[in-house]
């Protein structure tokens, strides 16, 4: 684990436990840095974790407060451009489960938008965080058979499927779909996530399509209620007066 994400795990734990109450003030980054004999860069970038979770704000001139002794938000994963959207945050990895070859029924079908007994190779997955134990969500993960091999590759818990099959295998994405929904949680995978079964969660569903408009991999992410969240900033481009 980088340096950055100990030390705000240890300030996280310390928030937490009420040694800095909600109110108080951390200590300045100057006595943060003799304590974990860090760079200044190491510190602020912890810091900068930990106000992202919601438990501090930094201001100028006063210093870091404690606004909460726990995240209001798990993760939150940031989005200013139109290529991010197609995957997660590199802040976060999987740890799969179990593989298996499966033949899609009419509720598949319908999840994944493709037909009826169409052959798959499905991955299941735990998505973490370096920086949290809680984990962030399920992850299943449905790909042509012939490219079931993606599951071995040494990178293949940190790097999105789609880039490994474009990697190994040539694959070109032509386009893609995300679809974003609310639904109860699933009874099957709420025991993997500490979740209650049908309680609120949040589903993302990147359809990746290649040529001739052939559907080849699909992702299927489902998250507990306060565990993720995903934000969209995008900006109006400046029109040239040349």
């Amino acid at each position: 684990m980088p340096r950055y994400r100990e030390i705000a795990g240890e300030l996280q734990r310390e928030i937490r436990s009420g040694e800095y109450p909600i109110g108080s003030l951390l200590p300045i980054e100057a006595q943060l840095m003799e304590r974990f004999a860090a760079s200044r860069q190491t510190i602020r970038e912890a810091l900068r974790i930990i106000s992202e979770q919601g438990l501090i704000v930094r201001r100028p001139g006063i210093g870091s407060i404690v606004i909460s002794s726990e995240p209001p938000t798990l993760f939150t994963h940031s989005i200013d451009s139109a290529s991010e959207w197609l995957r997660y945050s590199n802040e976060t990895y999987r740890e799969v489960i179990a593989t298996k070859e499966i033949t899609a029924d009419f509720h598949i079908a319908a999840l994944l938008k493709c037909e009826p007994k169409k052959r798959w190779f499905l991955i299941e997955a735990v998505r973490r965080s370096d920086a949290f134990a809680a984990p962030l969500g399920w992850a299943q993960f449905y790909v042509l058979p012939k490219f079931a091999s993606v599951v071995d590759r040494r990178d293949h818990g940190r790097t999105p499927v789609h880039e490994q099959i474009a990697r190994t295998f040539g694959q070109v994405i032509e386009h893609a779909q995300l679809e974003v929904l609310a639904r109860g949680m699933p009874a099957d995978i709420a025991p993997y996530l500490g979740a209650e079964p049908e309680s609120p969660s949040l589903t993302m569903i990147r359809r990746y399509f290649g040529r001739n408009d052939e559907l080849f991999a699909v992702t299927v992410t489902t998250h507990p209620e306060g565990r993720y969240t995903y934000v969209m900033d995008m900006r109006r481009a400046l029109k040239s007066n040349a």
